[in-house]
């Protein structure tokens, strides 16, 4: 089976390819010659990282793979999904970009909390003049012990979220049609491990219910969260996108900030990214990152093994 590691393969992977029983060519083709390229010379596998940018028109055309595998710590889920839709199998690292997603909602959901994005744009520039204005400024934040967080969707950096969330005190509900029940065990590094069940419940009781919201679906959905969201939502102290572009509505997240009904937002993903519009940059009640949740010293290593492992799947089909 012929794999082509269009953006580059590091040595040692490409060898346990070959080991597995895979033909590895690391050829660099043009987007624009992609489908003639990998039909001529009967490539079965598409192994790409962030050099090689798909679109749907693209995906419809490379029909006759029996693989695409995403090697990099970016992942468009659109794409992804995509991908699937074609009859395609698409391979990619969830479990190991799960945990570095986790933990980066958890980073948003402290530091929006606790006013630190305000703080730490506003410290530089006053810090030395304005201490103890500063100092009242921020000092109402809230505790996230004792609140609820609403996991929309329940996929792997969901579930992860969820045991890290049970950790600190917080109250968590989640919704997902595809999982009713989550039973879970999780082993702490000390060797205890805690069970963990969890039923769904419907959307709108997670908007009644939610202090804190994080978007986890196991699919693209455009507007999981918008202006009837925020209606329903009148608990809502804070809400957290690491999941996808178009997850949240961001024009309906400005006005609701700008009302001052939610403290804060946290965005890792943007509706206009690589280019997101001015007024979510410059919106101090947002707690901004580039696209970097799952982007880790750690995941970036992890993601090979990973991939390793389920492409050893395709040989058997």
């Amino acid at each position: 089976m012929r794999i082509l590691a269009n953006d580059g393969i590091p040595e040692d992977i490409k060898l346990q390819f070959e080991t597995l029983g895979f033909e590895v060519k690391e050829v660099r083709v043009a987007i624009e010659q992609l489908v003639a390229y990998t039909q001529k010379n009967e490539i079965d596998v598409l192994l790409i990282q962030q050099g090689t940018l798909l679109d749907k028109s693209i995906i419809e055309q490379l029909r006759h793979l029996k693989a695409i595998v995403f090697a990099g710590v970016y992942t468009n889920l659109e794409i992804i999904d995509a991908v699937k839709g074609n009859g395609i199998k698409a391979i990619w690292a969830e479990e190991a970009l799960s945990n570095a997603t986790a933990e980066m909602v958890l980073a948003h959901l402290f530091s929006g909390a606790r006013l630190l994005q305000e703080a730490n744009r506003n410290m530089p520039l006053e810090g030395d003049s304005s201490f103890k204005f500063l100092q009242e400024s921020y000092s109402t934040g809230v505790e996230l012990s004792g609140k609820t967080l609403g996991i929309i969707g329940m996929n792997l950096s969901g579930q992860k979220l969820a045991q890290k969330a049970l950790g600190l005190g917080v109250n968590v509900v989640y919704t997902d049609s595809s999982l009713p029940n989550l039973e879970a065990e999780f082993e702490l590094p000390n060797g205890i491990v805690f069970p963990v069940h969890l039923a769904s419940i419907s959307m709108d009781d997670l908007l009644e219910q939610s202090h804190f919201i994080s978007i986890h679906t196991k699919y693209f959905q455009q507007y999981v969260v918008n202006s009837t969201s925020f209606e329903k939502a009148q608990n809502l102290i804070g809400i957290v996108n690491c999941a996808y572009p178009e997850a949240i509505n961001e024009v309906d997240l400005v006005d609701e900030v700008n009302k001052e009904t939610i403290l804060f937002a946290g965005i890792d993903r943007f509706e206009e990214e690589p280019n997101p519009v001015i007024q979510v940059l410059m919106q101090p009640a947002f707690s901004l990152s580039p696209n970097i949740a799952t982007a880790t010293h750690e995941s970036k290593h992890q993601i090979w093994q990973e991939i390793l492992n389920k492409s050893q799947e395709i040989l058997k089909r």
